[in-house]
């Protein structure tokens, strides 16, 4: 027992929650920079942000909205540690014709929540962290988070999937707050 709790309290002392940046941050409206080497740095930062994203109960976080400018995403849709993707420099090749909607909300848009249009099924490409280009396909929800971690990379919020008259109230509303 006392082994377990010694345990439990070394790997809390490893784990790193970072803050989750809010809008108006500059940073979410930026095109994210390219991913081009995979040191130490990065690979600290990926453990963060997986940290982060459970701590934050999220299932899906963009190196931008924890302040840093990469194309790095993590992933977790059904919110269940252990099984979380990184993918690292990510495009999407292909949606379907299909949409559907759906309710989103964003860790940098606490409080916001909206329908937002969605191909119902993704192909996409990205590099892993074995530097391997990998390409796959999503449907569903977990192809819901992958294309909103996307949008952050491309400087792209919720809000601005939004119609106008529901973006101004929603805004506006957070500026009350």
């Amino acid at each position: 027992m006392l082994l377990t709790w010694i345990l439990s309290r070394s790997y809390e002392a490893l784990m790193a929650v970072l803050k989750v940046v809010e809008y108006p941050h500059s940073v979410l409206k930026k095109q994210a920079k390219v991913v081009t080497t995979i040191g130490v740095k990065e690979r600290r930062l990926i453990q963060d942000m997986v940290d982060t994203l459970y701590h934050e109960d999220g299932v899906g976080l963009a190196a931008p909205q924890v302040g840093i400018s990469k194309r790095i995403i993590v992933i977790s849709p059904r919110a269940l540690p252990g099984e979380e993707r990184v993918y690292l420099n990510p495009e999407i090749l292909a949606r379907s014709p299909e949409e559907e909607l759906g309710l989103e909300g964003c860790l940098s848009l606490p409080g916001i929540s909206g329908e937002v249009p969605r191909a119902k099924r993704i192909k996409f490409q990205a590099m892993d962290l074995n530097r391997s280009l990998v390409t796959e396909e999503a449907e569903g929800f977990r192809a819901r988070v992958i294309q909103h971690e996307i949008d952050h990379l491309n400087g792209i919020l919720l809000i601005d999937r939004l119609d106008f008259a529901r973006k101004q109230v929603l805004v506006s509303a957070r500026a009350r707050l």
